[in-house]
């Protein structure tokens, strides 16, 4: 009987010193009366072995082996007395670390229930029977996550943290080929990262040959400035954001027009209902438009996509010419390799400038602005197209473990609690085994 109880509660590692094992319930929690074996001991303190038996100390510790029910190891732990230097120690602890009541079985187990990005440090007590407080000390003892060495392609992006802390945003460098998080660092900002990027060596800057980034200058300024080997390519997605933003302003621009609560009507508001509720098709991928008949409501019927899109299209000769000039674009965007976009690009870059539309033309002088760092994006690597899809990715994982954890106040915490859930490589410091 012992033998299987042992084995129930994974404590076959100290069999050869259990003498008693009893097992009992009160009330919610399993109580486990454990007595063991006495062993040769030596004095901590001088090294003598001439030690007696001072007293008995009952030990509880917290074992999170069975998963609907608190168990709770309960030993006598011996105290010894030495006799050469009068020093007086507790034998050795083979369920805990010094100081610590939860068993080592419990910290594996927080430790390796954290490495999930859903779960929380409150559920994770909650599910081991044991504090909040606990679980985040022990995480913190275990888990200092280090800067991975910088790979050949980097990914620069940020990720909103929390109002709690001194910065509500935080820099994330993502590994574009292995898509894990290189690190993360507290601000964005331009003088923080100059410091940060500085206490980096040079060569191993030197090894970083392309940088994705999002169209936000600061980004460029420190990769131009920090990694001279580097080509910097613009997020595709982030161009065809601006171009979205360009076509839906013009979209509604042409929609309130037909707006009856406006003193310029035009026609009747079936125009505007249109333009309206199907606004996506304007800024939206065709192919991903649902195929099968779409119900209108107002005029009872279920159309498909084509004739909705002939019907949008027929409203305004500016919406039919903005409509085609930004598929055109998202064509080249899809279709263009480095070896072959310049003429295509060069061209599309004065349609948009020389457009009759304010927007479009913005847009244009957007092109013109990061010409060399969007051609940027049309080189593979591996295959791939550099992008910042790998840090979105992973941020969007950032998101999850942020929103399920409430927020967090200590960024070193939340640093390490990332990477440690994100890079499944990150080792912990020590072993809290007791084996």
């Amino acid at each position: 009987m012992n033998n299987d109880t042992i084995k129930l509660l994974n404590l076959e590692h100290i069999r050869h010193i259990i003498k008693t094992i009893n097992v009992t319930k009160n009330n919610d929690k399993i109580l486990c009366y454990i007595t063991l074996l006495p062993t040769d001991v030596s004095c901590p303190l001088c090294g003598g072995t001439y030690n007696v038996i001072k007293d008995y100390q009952e030990k509880r510790i917290i074992h999170s082996v069975i998963n609907d029910t608190p168990l709770i190891i309960i030993y006598k732990a011996r105290r010894y007395k030495c006799k050469y230097c009068n020093n007086i120690f507790y034998e050795f602890n083979p369920f805990a670390l010094k100081y610590c009541n939860c068993s080592s079985y419990t910290i594996v187990k927080v430790l390796k229930d954290l490495r999930d990005h859903t779960k929380t440090f409150t559920s994770v007590a909650r599910d081991l029977f044991i504090s909040p407080h606990t679980v985040m000390n022990i995480f913190d003892s275990y888990v200092d996550c280090h800067r991975r060495s910088l790979p050949k392609v980097l990914c620069f992006d940020e990720v909103y943290t929390s109002k709690k802390l001194d910065n509500k945003y935080a820099f994330v460098m993502t590994d574009f080929i292995d898509r894990k998080i290189v690190d993360i660092c507290p601000s964005r900002r331009n003088y923080r990262l100059s410091q940060y990027f500085t206490k980096i060596p040079k060569h191993e800057r030197d090894n970083v040959k392309f940088i994705v980034i999002d169209m936000w200058k600061t980004y460029k300024d420190l990769s131009e400035r920090y990694f001279y080997s580097a080509k910097i390519a613009v997020d595709s997605f982030h161009v065809i954001k601006h171009l979205n933003d360009a076509m839906n302003a013009i979209r509604i621009k042409i929609m309130n027009k037909y707006d009856k609560r406006t003193k310029s009507l035009q026609a009747n508001d079936m125009y505007y209902y249109m333009l309206k509720k199907f606004h996506y098709f304007f800024t939206k991928n065709f192919d991903d438009i649902y195929c099968g008949k779409i119900k209108i409501p107002k005029i009872r019927a279920k159309w498909d996509k084509y004739a909705i899109l002939k019907y949008l299209l027929s409203i305004d000769d500016d919406l039919t010419y903005a409509y085609r000039l930004k598929e055109e674009y998202r064509e080249f965007n899809s279709t263009a390799t480095y070896d072959n976009c310049d003429d295509d690009f060069d061209e599309l870059v004065e349609k948009f400038c020389n457009s009759y539309l304010e927007d479009f033309r913005d847009f244009g002088m957007v092109l013109v602005n990061w010409k060399e760092y969007i051609k940027n994006s049309f080189i593979r690597v591996q295959g791939r197209r550099l992008s910042n899809g790998p840090a979105e990715g992973l941020n969007s994982l950032i998101k999850t473990l942020m929103k399920e954890s409430n927020g967090f106040i200590n960024f070193r915490r939340f640093r390490n609690r990332v990477m440690y859930s994100i890079n499944k490589d990150v080792p912990i410091k020590g072993s809290p085994n007791k084996k």
